[in-house]
């Protein structure tokens, strides 16, 4: 008997049995009960750890072209950077493919804060070639049409002034926070 097939019998004739698909992904690649949305054109679902590779190709892809032209030396680096992000206890992430393509990824993580559940986005990325097509905005939406319904009041982020992500998320109904800054000490 597998190992897979060992903790199945345990969740299943135990009492936390609901809580099966937290601990094992099913055959598909993703939890059952957190794929979000499936159309025709985008499926939005929570990242898990198999996506891992495919996200860091992507992420290289996209932060290596214009505007932000990042000197990220490897695949390696890039997946070590997200796995970073990845092991935070309070980590959250979304995939969005078109058939079988990435094309958009969100990764971040849940704050709780005085005015309640908040989801930081901590990177936040979409095809080259998708961009400005709209898979952006509604790979957006789905993710806060379903964190709202999880409880979340916010959702909040950094990027960078005078670039197309600035456009695009105050597009999206992000403002520019007047009464915080960002503040950066290099250490050398």
């Amino acid at each position: 008997m597998s190992i897979t097939a060992v903790i199945r019998n345990h969740f299943t004739n135990n009492p936390i049995r609901a809580h099966w698909d937290y601990f094992i992904q099913d055959n598909r690649g993703y939890y059952q009960s957190e794929q979000f949305n499936k159309d025709n054109e985008l499926n939005v679902r929570r990242f898990n750890w198999t996506d891992l590779e495919v996200c860091a190709e992507l992420f290289k892809r996209v932060f290596s072209a214009d505007p932000w032209y990042d000197n990220w030396i490897s695949l390696d680096q890039v997946q070590y950077y997200l796995n970073e992000l990845i092991q935070n206890p309070v980590f959250e992430g979304f995939v969005a493919f078109e058939g079988s393509d990435l094309v958009a990824v969100c990764l971040g993580h849940r704050r709780s804060f005085w005015m309640g559940k908040e989801f930081f986005i901590d990177e936040y990325f979409v095809e080259n070639n998708k961009q400005g097509n709209g898979i952006g905005t509604r790979t957006l939406d789905i993710i806060t049409e379903n964190l709202n319904l999880l409880g979340y009041t916010r959702l909040t982020l950094l990027t960078n002034k005078g670039i197309p992500a600035e456009s695009f998320y105050l597009k999206n109904g992000f403002y520019n926070n007047m009464k915080r800054t960002v503040m950066v000490r290099e250490i050398q």
